[in-house]
C-alpha cells in the first residue's frame, strides 16, 4: 500500500509539474500576444495624425516658408544685383561657416541673412528614404520654367512630410487637397545633387502639369515622397 501511495503521490507530482509548464508557456504567449499589439497600436497612432494637428503642422511650414523668403527679400533689397547667384546656403554646422572676412552672402550668418535653420515637426514627418533624409533643404540648384529668366532659381523644400499634411497645405494654396504628380523624384527637382543620389534637373511645366506656375506647393514625388517646396527668389 505504501509503494501505492508513492506511485499516487509520483503521479500528481508529475501532473501538476506538466500543469505549471502550461500555466508559464500561456503567460509567455499572453505577453508576446500583448507586446506584439502594444507595437501595433504605437505604429498605427505614430502614421495617423488629426485633422487638427495637420492643420497645425500645415501652418508652421507655410509660416517658415514666408520666413525664408523674407530674408530673401532683404538680401536682393540690400545687395547688389548678383545677390542671387552669390548667396551662399553653407549651415552654422559647416566648418566654412565662419570662413572668409565677409559674411553678406551667407543666408544664415548673422552678418548675411541671419536666417535660422528649423526643423520639420516630427509628426509632419513621412521619411521613406534616408537619400536625402526628411527635413528642410534650402538651395540654388535649378530653373524654375515659369521664372523670369534661365538662371538657377533659389528653392526651400520640406522634404518626406505626411500627405495628410500635404493635403492641408494645397487645401490653403489652391483650395483644393488635389496633390499633383512630379515626373521624378522631389530632390532631383529641390535639393543640391551634392546631397542626394541623382543629377539635379530644371522644374519645367513637363514634370509637372499640375503644378500650374505656383511658385508655392505640395507635390508628390516618383518615390512617393510628399514635397512642399517653395521658390524663395527667382531670376
Amino acid at each position: 500500500m505504501f509503494d501505492s501511495l508513492n506511485g499516487m503521490n509520483s503521479k500528481r507530482q508529475k501532473e501538476s509539474g506538466n500543469a505549471l509548464i502550461y500555466v508559464l508557456i500561456a503567460i509567455a504567449l499572453f505577453a508576446a500576444l500583448s507586446m506584439t499589439l502594444g507595437r501595433q497600436t504605437d505604429t498605427s497612432e505614430a502614421n495617423s495624425i488629426s485633422d487638427g494637428k495637420a492643420e497645425l503642422y500645415a501652418s508652421q511650414l507655410i509660416n517658415y516658408t514666408a520666413q525664408v523668403k523674407l530674408v530673401m527679400d532683404q538680401m536682393i533689397i540690400t545687395g547688389n544685383a548678383d545677390t542671387i547667384n552669390n548667396m551662399i546656403f553653407s549651415l552654422p554646422t559647416a566648418g566654412s561657416f565662419n570662413a572668409g572676412s565677409s559674411h553678406i552672402y551667407k543666408v544664415y550668418h548673422p552678418e548675411g541673412g541671419g536666417l535660422n535653420p528649423a526643423n520639420i515637426p516630427a509628426g509632419a514627418i513621412a521619411q521613406i528614404s534616408t537619400d536625402p533624409p526628411a527635413g528642410w533643404y534650402l538651395g540654388r540648384n535649378n530653373n524654375v520654367e515659369w521664372t523670369s529668366t534661365t538662371g538657377d532659381d533659389v528653392i526651400l523644400v520640406a522634404h518626406q512630410i505626411s500627405q495628410k499634411v500635404c493635403e492641408k497645405i494645397n487645401l490653403k494654396v489652391t483650395g483644393t487637397t488635389a496633390i499633383p504628380a512630379l515626373g521624378d523624384d522631389g530632390d532631383v527637382y529641390f535639393i543640391d545633387d551634392s546631397l542626394h543620389t541623382g543629377t539635379n534637373a530644371d522644374f519645367d511645366l513637363a514634370e509637372c502639369g499640375g503644378c500650374l506656375k505656383y511658385a508655392s506647393l505640395c507635390a508628390l514625388g516618383a518615390n512617393n515622397a510628399y514635397e512642399f517646396y517653395t521658390v524663395v527668389a527667382d531670376q
